[in-house]
């Protein structure tokens, strides 16, 4: 299991974070918020493999910033309390957002946190100008469900990302992540109707990391060229 030293060297490498004189912020110094802001690295890899871009974004200071702040726990993707970030992204004529720890409202108008998600950037330009919460619609392109676990997984965490999922139009990937597995949790989501499930997912797995990343390069590779 990756400590959460060995987790924050992770998201600087796969960010670039030293590279560019950029330091890493979590709201929450934990390997939970830790590994929320792994998963969005990685989804920036994918992008990126897919032949596109994706820029670290603050919320008031633009592209770039110098310091690069996660949330730590729910919030609204319009708040502009700290310089929360977010990756801006292009691929083909698609263009969107990859946000951590932001609060959806549901179709049936219930809010929901979502730990990773990928929004068109149309609708979180709305979202920021207007203030209100972002909509689990058509505009909502993936919503991953981050767990890191200190002990044996059970199955209520899945079940609850499964209701979720259900009060969100049909999007175009739908994950369930996690630090490890256990037997009960590998039956739930094997089930055709579950999100896809990426268990075991760490740093000190490369094989899981690179399933994760292709996975999701091909969603977005098939959605780019999508109309």
């Amino acid at each position: 299991m990756p400590t959460l030293p060995q987790l924050k060297q992770v998201i600087d490498n796969l960010l670039s974070l030293p590279a560019a004189n950029q330091l890493l912020q979590l709201n929450s110094n934990t390997c939970e918020c830790a590994y929320e802001a792994y998963i969005f690295s990685l989804c920036a890899v994918a992008v990126r493999a897919a032949g596109g871009t994706a820029v670290l974004t603050g919320i008031n200071s633009g592209p770039n910033p110098t310091i690069v702040v996660f949330r730590g726990g729910p919030g609204d993707m319009a708040s502009t309390a700290q310089d929360f970030c977010y990756m801006n992204c292009t691929l083909g004529q698609k263009q969107f957002e990859i946000h951590v720890d932001v609060v959806y409202e549901g179709q049936s108008g219930a809010s929901h946190e979502i730990d990773v998600s990928i929004c068109e950037s149309g609708h979180a330009q709305d979202v920021r100008q207007s203030g209100r919460a972002p909509r689990t619609n058509k505009y909502l392109v993936a919503a991953i469900e981050c767990k890191f676990y200190q002990s044996t997984p059970g199955v209520a965490l899945a079940r609850t990302f499964v209701g979720l999922v259900k009060d969100c139009s049909p999007n175009r990937f739908n994950a369930f992540v996690s630090n490890q597995t256990s037997d009960g949790l590998d039956s739930f989501l094997s089930t055709a109707w579950a999100p896809k499930p990426f268990t075991d997912l760490t740093p000190l797995n490369p094989p899981s990391e690179g399933r994760f990343v292709a996975n999701l390069e091909q969603v977005l590779r098939q959605w780019a060229a999508s109309r």
